[in-house]
């Protein structure tokens, strides 16, 4: 997407290498300023509609939060049936990568680190919002260690957010307290997470591995809640004790609130760095990264019996535990791995493309658009048959969108603009709906990145084209006349004269139409004269020529 237009926004490059998250450095050109784009996917069992309107909802209440550890929202907006949200950019780093890098950082970093967290959790819960999915993938930080939390959506306690999934990822439920499983997120779950933060910036790994997600649920429930200062030896005890407390499974346990956590971490920066450590003071010296090196003064000193020495002799290794089948079965299993893996080819995508495309199904014609969106990223032969069906797609859902009434002011100008034209095409305005088809006509085009726009409105012109409609109520014959009188383009010109014409031709002598003949002979002679002007600025003579029915009503108005 780099060097294309997202709205108001130019991308510049692609941020971080989340394979979930698509977030990028983009340019407001009208503002002057980078912002971070975030692009975040609709359920395919929300309605669009719905989703306009939670998005729009939820982005006014997040712009209302100011903290210094917080990116700032900005606004959303809608591409390609994509959402977005327009962040601060941050320049700095994550921690995810940070602790990728060092593998563990000082305990000094890790209590200034925590601080900052804790003192925006205090601000959120104040305002009645929780996180419930902090990581440190969303954790920024910048060269002067200013820490920055990113990806906050409108989460309340308890409260299912509108577009959350109940499938969760292995490495996320990592940071998940207990009680998240089962009965939802709330203020303590955030405590929670910000304890597994802790324990991986201090240890440089989780307090409970990934395996899979009923071990480790059932690891965070019952499993004794591990300590920091067993892995790392000058653990301050009372950065140990918050560890242990946040992690602690039975929400009560842990600490009542962020404050009292901003307080504690404020009370170790007091303390003076060169007291015993932790280690020395809960193990008199001895520590568990010793264990692999003197196994049996580790288990004298935990309590547990010595284990009796192995018998040095080894059994016969048998032939399916020999070293030939073992590597024979190893390749028979690598290669079905890798031939399940290979991808479909490019004619057999496209095959599949094409046959989503003629289903009746919002959702086909979506998952039919990633489809083509890579094959035509990929220039190979079918790179431009997949460029013309990705906009075939686009095409179909604009006019199912805009027959349903989906229609937000997130959506682009033109977008709002074709809505309200097929709403007129509905209500049988379509005078009207003609006049606006062709405007957006004359601001697209057929090569342009809004090509699905320009071909439905030819295709709903040409539809309309012999079934132009004028009404007889003389409401809305003044509003038609009305709106006739405000075309701009050329192509609206046009249209707009040809109404005029059409209405002038048909009620010239009607009895109680006198009035709106003379509005349209007034507006007629207005357009008549702004399209001459126009079309000497442009030099282009080829719109001129009089239809039959404004000859028809020269001739009347003669």
């Amino acid at each position: 997407m780099e060097n294309t237009y997202v709205g108001p926004f130019l991308i510049v490059k692609k941020l971080g290498t989340n394979r979930r998250q698509r977030v990028y450095h983009a340019r407001q050109t009208e503002q002057d300023r980078d912002v971070a784009l975030k692009f975040i996917a609709v359920p395919p069992e929300v309605a669009w509609t719905k989703a306009l309107d939670k998005i729009d909802i939820e982005v006014k209440e997040l712009q209302k939060l100011k903290h210094p550890n917080l990116v700032q929202v900005y606004g959303a907006g809608v591409h390609e049936e994509k959402i977005f949200f327009a962040n601060e950019l941050i320049e700095g780093e994550a921690l995810s990568s940070i602790l990728s890098r060092r593998g563990r950082i000082t305990p000094d970093l890790v209590v200034e680190y925590g601080k900052q967290i804790a003192d925006l959790l205090r601000y959120l819960h104040q305002n009645d919002l929780i996180h419930s999915k902090l990581t440190p993938e969303k954790i920024l930080i910048t060269s002067d260690h200013k820490v920055k939390v990113a990806d906050l959506r409108l989460n309340r306690s308890k409260r299912r957010r509108w577009d959350s999934r109940r499938h969760r990822e292995l490495d996320i439920a990592a940071y998940m307290a207990p009680e998240q499983f089962t009965e939802g997120a709330t203020p303590k779950s955030d405590f929670y997470a910000l304890g597994v933060i802790l324990f991986e910036m201090l240890t440089g790994k989780l307090p409970y591995e990934p395996d899979t997600m009923g071990r480790m649920t059932k690891m965070k429930m019952s499993a004794p809640v591990p300590s920091a200062a067993t892995h790392v030896l000058n653990c301050p005890i009372w950065l140990d004790k918050i560890i242990t407390q946040t992690l602690q499974p039975n929400p009560r346990k842990r600490p009542h609130s962020a404050r009292a956590i901003v307080l504690a971490f404020e009370e170790i920066k007091k303390l003076d760095s060169s007291k015993k450590a932790a280690v020395d003071q809960m193990t008199g010296g001895f520590n568990a990264l010793t264990a692999g090196v003197d196994k049996s003064e580790a288990r004298r000193l935990l309590g547990k019996k010595a284990r009796p020495h192995r018998d040095e002799e080894e059994a016969d290794v048998s032939f399916f535990q020999s070293v030939p089948f073992m590597i024979a079965s190893l390749l028979a299993i690598v290669g079905l791995v890798v031939w399940m893996a290979l991808p479909p080819s490019t004619a057999k995508l496209m095959e599949e493309a094409q046959a989503m495309l003629q289903a009746d199904n919002e959702d086909s014609w979506s998952s039919a658009r990633e489809i083509l969106a890579k094959i035509r990223d990929g220039e190979g032969p079918l790179a431009d048959e997949a460029e013309e069906l990705y906009f075939v797609s686009r095409q179909k859902t604009l006019a199912r969108h805009a027959e349903r009434g989906v229609s937000n002011h997130l959506q682009s100008e033109n977008v709002q603009l074709f809505g309200k034209a097929v709403r007129l095409q509905q209500e049988g305005s379509d005078s009207e709906a003609t006049i606006i088809f062709k405007q957006l006509m004359s601001v697209t085009s057929p090569e342009s990145k809004e090509r699905h726009i320009y071909h439905e409105s030819l295709a709903r012109i040409e539809e309309m084209k012999n079934r132009i409609e004028i009404p007889e109520s003389i409401d809305e014959l003044t509003r038609l006349i009305k709106t006739a009188g405000e075309a701009q383009s050329m192509a609206e010109l046009v249209a707009a004269k040809e109404t005029l014409s059409k209405i002038m031709l048909r009620f010239a002598g009607r009895v109680g139409y006198l009035e709106v003949f003379e509005q349209a002979s007034r507006r007629l002679q207005d357009v008549k004269a702004r399209l001459a002007l126009a079309e000497e600025e442009s030099g282009d003579t080829s719109e001129t020529q009089p239809t039959s029915s404004e000859s028809s009503t020269e001739l009347s108005d003669g």
